[in-house]
């Protein structure tokens, strides 16, 4: 099964395959922190503060600003009007 985003109304549902799941030791209902990884593969983190959860989110808020400063980020209206075509019949493309 495929990790699936489903929009109902203001609600998102995100059905994450139980491989993942084993994965980042989560259960059903756990907080997580989810990144899309550079080879397009979902990482998951639990926060749980024994297993480095605060070193893990520092070290992805760092490669989040040096991604920003080195021109790799998507423009903030480009993301929204992507979000607000979803359920719309002519629902675009993530962008780039």
């Amino acid at each position: 099964m495929a990790t699936q985003i489903i929009r109902t109304g203001d609600t998102v549902t995100v059905e994450i395959p139980e491989d993942l799941l084993r994965q980042a030791n989560l259960s059903v209902g756990d907080p997580v922190e989810w990144t899309l990884t550079s080879d397009g593969t979902l990482a998951l983190q639990s926060p749980n503060a024994e297993d480095g959860y605060e070193e893990w989110k520092l070290r992805q808020i760092e490669a989040g600003f040096a991604a920003i400063d080195a021109g790799q980020y998507v423009d903030g209206e480009k993301v929204n009007e992507w979000l607000r075509s979803w359920g719309t019949e002519k629902e675009l493309p993530p962008p780039l």
